[in-house]
């Protein structure tokens, strides 16, 4: 499915958009869409629903950058390592979902200047 980044101006191109899965009961085919500013969308792709988990994931990312100085000075690790480990953890405790989670450590090290 296409995604059309221009209904999204401040979002990096680089952030996952994810439709969630929905379900819609009876015999006749449906299409679940949400209307936004007189535009359909998949739930879950909204602009103002990209937008947020987006200002989240982007918070997320700026919270692990201490974390991961502290983890690489108190493990001795290379950065690499202190990365991997960082997304195993966001994936077990499923925070985000994994495209996001990817998204949210390379923003980490993009930050970190890694």
């Amino acid at each position: 499915m296409s995604v059309d980044r221009s209904n999204y101006p401040n979002i990096p191109p680089d952030f996952p958009i994810e439709p969630t899965e929905s379900a819609l009961a009876g015999v006749q085919f449906k299409l679940s869409v949400v209307e936004e500013a007189g535009m359909f969308y998949a739930p879950g792709a909204t602009p103002s629903e990209v937008a947020k988990a987006y200002e989240a994931c982007e918070d997320f990312a700026q919270q692990m950058v201490p974390y991961c100085e502290r983890k690489m000075t108190e493990l001795h690790l290379p950065h690499e390592e202190v990365l991997a480990k960082l997304l195993r953890g966001i994936e077990q405790k499923k925070w985000v979902s994994p495209a996001q989670a990817r998204w949210v450590v390379a923003r980490t090290q993009q930050l970190l200047g890694w």
